[in-house]
């Protein structure tokens, strides 16, 4: 396996503090660096301009001296020296050389080099084009810039030149003068600098509770996680109302058809209505703090039961994280609960109804009437044992086949008559739904068909029931009753949770839960009209994985 690389290894041994630290630093020096290096080029480049057009302008100045011009015609050696000695002790130039049209020089800051040809090799243009300019050449006295002029006669002739130099050693010294004053205001900027990145890390680190980026990703995946763990719907917000966290089942329950980052940064109000409880809200007092606040609300028409916790940083309020469920998520599991309950209720209808039987016959055999205590015997037990085998056969599972038994028992105590189509058949175990799912379904549909039916008063009192999956490929599901219908003002939204036509709080639960059942398992419900009053359900539903 390779070795990790060695800035790797070195990024591993430092804390976060300590790699901020060493980051800044290092973009700090190198802006320093690079701010120096470019100034020092900078003022290099405008003190050599400016130090060679002086060299050349004050050469042209002293060769085009009228006076200098006729000692050199007059090759006055004596007044060329004097003049050129007053014009060094008021220039800046370190050094100011004549020479004749041959390049013999006339003279020299040292008198000994004086009848010598001149030095560099860069006279040339001057004696030979006439030309002004300047040059960087080693000459007797050292490397120096020298600004470069020919000499011409009243003729026009070029009868000598003037070399004015500045020594490189001589530049420096002025560059250097220059720059020290901005170096040490560099430096000071770079120490502080330094100073400041450290603070500044020291001020993250603060910022991020003293952990780790690593500690902080792990937080943030467990937060995550717990988030959509967690079965209530949360949303995390600021003061301002800006989402700052919300769960995937936050989204379900309120009907948002967005991911969780979407909403991320976004107003609250753009996706709840109303949104009062999760902005806007204030603490009066420090009592407050320590208390969350539960609420029933409505939000996208969903009723809820929300939870609001403030969220705190240090003594400051910053936001609420509210947690919330349906309202109607426990009525539905009430629901759930009662049709178990219901199933014992009807099985203890037909142990009551039996009860009642045996204590009739009872009667019968303590009198002495013998022959009507045994037909009685005789025929309960023939008519029962026919609806049971029919019953035991026609549905395989015993879950089913006891609902039925016991919702038969209650339609007869209730006056009604349930009828079972003779080609009902379950003769497998359903493969989209479980055994109970079935069974609630058929409870609330049967449980709504009897309240439907005793409301009519001109009802016959018989309600229907169809359950087959004689094909194999689909599970169907008719019952019919002799009620009163559905009122139009429900018809469009009877499976909504809520909705109902008894006019009771704690209602319309059922015909929901079995629209949620049928839709999991890819089935459809339809409603008709039955004859000469009432209504058909009819649930079709694959029976295919």
């Amino acid at each position: 396996m390779p070795k990790p690389a060695i800035h790797h290894r070195l990024c591993a041994s430092l804390s976060f503090r300590q790699r901020v630290w060493v980051l800044l630093f290092g973009v700090v020096s190198f802006l320093v660096l690079l701010v120096g290096v470019y100034f020092h080029s900078i003022l290099s480049d405008t003190l050599n301009s400016q130090v060679s057009t002086r060299a050349v302008e004050q050469a042209r100045e002293i060769a085009s001296d009228p006076l200098f011009v006729e000692a050199m015609e007059n090759k006055d050696v004596h007044s060329i020296y004097n003049q050129v000695a007053r014009l060094t002790k008021i220039s800046d130039a370190d050094f100011i050389v004549v020479g004749d049209k041959n390049g013999i020089r006339l003279t020299h800051p040292d008198p000994e080099k004086i009848g010598y040809p001149m030095q560099g090799g860069d006279s040339a243009k001057a004696l030979k084009q006439g030309i002004h300019y300047y040059s960087i050449r080693k000459g007797s006295l050292g490397f120096a810039i020298r600004g470069k002029s020919p000499v011409f006669s009243a003729q026009g002739d070029i009868i000598g030149v003037v070399s004015v130099g500045y020594l490189l050693d001589t530049i420096s010294t002025q560059l250097m003068r220059y720059s020290i004053p901005f170096f040490a205001v560099l430096f000071v900027i770079y120490l502080s600098s330094s100073l400041g990145a450290w603070w500044f890390s020291k001020h993250v680190k603060s910022q991020m509770y003293g952990m780790e980026p690593e500690e902080i990703a792990m937080s943030l995946r467990v937060q995550n996680s717990v988030f959509e763990a967690v079965y209530e719907g949360i949303i995390a917000v600021n003061k301002q109302g800006r989402i700052l966290s919300v769960n995937q089942h936050a989204l379900n329950i309120l009907g948002i058809a967005y991911h969780p980052s979407h909403l991320r940064e976004r107003m609250v109000n753009e996706y709840i209505t109303p949104a009062d409880f999760f902005v806007g809200a204030k603490i009066d007092d420090e009592a407050n703090t320590l208390k969350s606040q539960h609420k029933e609300i409505t939000c996208n028409g969903e009723a809820l039961i929300a939870t609001r916790v403030g969220i705190w940083e240090e003594d400051q309020h910053v936001g609420w994280v509210i947690s919330f469920r349906p309202r109607n998520d426990l009525s539905i599991l009430t629901t759930q609960l009662a049709h178990i309950r219901q199933q014992t209720d009807n099985l203890r209808v037909v142990s009551h109804e039996y009860a009642n039987k045996l204590s009739t016959i009872s009667g019968l055999i303590q009198i002495g009437a013998y022959d009507q205590a045994l037909n009685t015997i005789r025929q309960e037990t023939e008519t029962h044992q026919q609806f049971v085998d029919f019953i035991t056969e026609s549905f395989s599972s015993k879950i089913i086949a006891a609902l039925l038994l016991g919702k038969y028992s209650r339609a007869k105590e209730l006056g009604l008559t349930l009828e079972f189509d003779p080609y009902c058949q379950l003769q497998r175990p359903p493969a989209r739904l479980s055994e109970d799912e079935l069974a609630a379904i058929i409870g609330n549909l049967l449980d709504n068909a009897y309240e439907a039916t005793l409301k009519n008063p001109d009802s016959n009192k018989s309600i229907s029931v169809f359950l087959s999956d004689d094909n194999g490929k689909e599970l169907v599901i008719e019952v019919a009753d002799n009620g009163i219908g559905i009122p139009e003002e429900i018809a469009d939204t009877l499976f909504e949770k809520g909705i109902t036509s008894k006019g009771k709080p704690n209602h319309g639960i059922g015909l929901h839960l079995v629209h949620q059942y049928v839709t999991k398992a890819g089935g459809n419900i339809l409603i008709d009209d039955a004859e000469p009053a009432g209504t058909i359900f009819s649930i079709f539903i694959p029976n295919e994985i």
